[in-house]
């Protein structure tokens, strides 16, 4: 069963300020995310159930979560690794 994508103004704008060869491959994932959310490449966020990265060409993330009673994949962020990426999701590592 296909999973519907969903994304706001600003993941597109992110998309679209992005390199074109990494632009490509973005589109590709995101396409492929539709079938298979938790993509073999992907890693589990930390301490975030449902919440996945996959890491892209020239230090560049992107970042869903997966809804699965609504079978959506939430698109959150696409572009460069910030020092603070996850932090601003309000994604940061919990403190133990």
């Amino acid at each position: 069963m296909a999973y519907r994508l969903r994304y706001d103004r600003e993941f597109m704008r992110q998309l679209e300020a992005l390199p074109g060869d990494v632009r490509g491959i973005v589109r590709r994932e995101v396409r492929k995310l539709a079938e298979q959310p938790r993509s073999p490449r992907a890693k589990e966020l930390e301490d975030h159930p449902g919440y996945y990265r996959l890491w892209l060409p020239r230090d560049h993330r992107l970042v869903w979560e997966v809804l699965e009673e609504e079978q959506v994949v939430d698109l959150l962020f696409v572009g460069p690794k910030l020092p603070d990426l996850y932090k601003r999701l309000g994604l940061g590592r919990k403190a133990r």
